[in-house]
């Protein structure tokens, strides 16, 4: 720094200290704690869960978009993959089977999930209430959750069948005519539905309900003193604040029932015909029945990105809301 005169001692002493390299090496006496042995640890014991994930999760995924350019099909002997660009997207998109099910597939979610909240509401305003017994019908809710849905479509396709089935016993009881609930294309799709409500409903309960259990109390007193009705209460106060967590709720909902497999392959494996053959069946057979790589790869692709662009605009929402 240049001496000028006008600058005072307080201040040339302060740009010293400023312009001053920094110290390579602690100074004496101070106490360091080095925590590289403590990283290097931590990354060991998360190694074998992230190589896991990696293989499992994001190695398919980039593997699938690259195959989706190929045109394979592993039953021609000695066949090779062959580059086609993005040959296989647009034929995927013009095939009016694909489209079929994917709108059989949107129609299917947008009724299951749709159901599933109003049930759920009413559940859970049910379940939070002051009434007595609430606890066990808690419990009662949980029954469905603990069967996996291979399980429960193993149950409900043998209270399905049309012979001794119980379902149909209980029809004939009321001199209802029996019905082929998995047999016939006009019935087999609502009768899957009937089992994805019966057993995600429960989740969409629960998460209300813990919602509903964390607004505040003080807000609901001042709405009774001020006269408020009841459903003045739950359109006005209820639901606004509770629209954050529905939001969480319903993008869970969505996302999960695109997903849908389990359930159909074992009740229907997409039948009969072609009426309960959602999307994620129509994928798995394309790539696993008729070995159509290429095609099940791209087909897989579209549908991550469908659920992809769901999920962010679900999230702006979010956001949007929160803000």
């Amino acid at each position: 720094m240049p001496d000028n005169k006008e600058f005072s001692k307080n201040t040339k002493e302060i740009y010293r200290l400023m312009t001053i390299k920094k110290r390579t090496r602690p100074l004496a006496g101070v106490l360091t704690i080095d925590y590289s042995k403590e990283r290097a640890v931590l990354w060991l014991f998360l190694s074998p869960a992230l190589i896991f994930l990696l293989f499992a999760n994001v190695y398919p995924i980039f593997y699938a978009f690259y195959m989706s350019f190929f045109k394979f099909n592993r039953l021609i002997p000695n066949s090779v993959p062959v580059f086609i660009g993005i040959k296989n997207f647009i034929d995927l998109l013009k095939d009016p089977k694909v489209i079929d099910s994917l709108l059989r597939t949107v129609s299917f979610v947008g009724i299951t999930v749709t159901i599933e909240f109003i049930f759920g509401m009413l559940i859970a305003l049910l379940i939070t209430s002051s009434l007595r017994g609430m606890e066990y019908l808690r419990g009662f809710f949980l029954v469905p959750l603990m069967m996996t849905p291979v399980v429960a479509g193993t149950l409900w396709r043998t209270m399905y069948h049309s012979l001794y089935g119980p379902m149909n016993y209980f029809l004939g009881l009321f001199g209802l005519p029996q019905l082929e609930f998995l047999g016939d294309s006009t019935t087999a799709l609502p009768s899957i539905m009937a089992v994805e409500i019966w057993q995600m409903t429960p989740i969409v309960i629960f998460i209300l309900a813990a919602g509903l259990q964390a607004l505040p109390v003080d807000i609901y007193k001042s709405a009774a003193v001020d006269g408020a009705s009841k459903w003045q209460i739950f359109t006005r106060i209820t639901l606004p604040l509770l629209k954050p967590v529905f939001f969480v709720a319903l993008l869970l909902r969505i996302m999960d029932a695109f997903k849908i497999f389990d359930t159909v392959y074992v009740m229907t494996y997409g039948g009969p015909g072609k009426s309960t053959e959602l999307i994620s069946m129509f994928i798995y057979k394309e790539g696993l029945k008729y070995f159509k790589i290429g095609r099940a790869s791209a087909l897989s692709i579209i549908f991550l990105v469908l659920i992809f662009l769901i999920s962010i605009n679900f999230l702006r929402n979010i956001q949007k809301r929160q803000l």
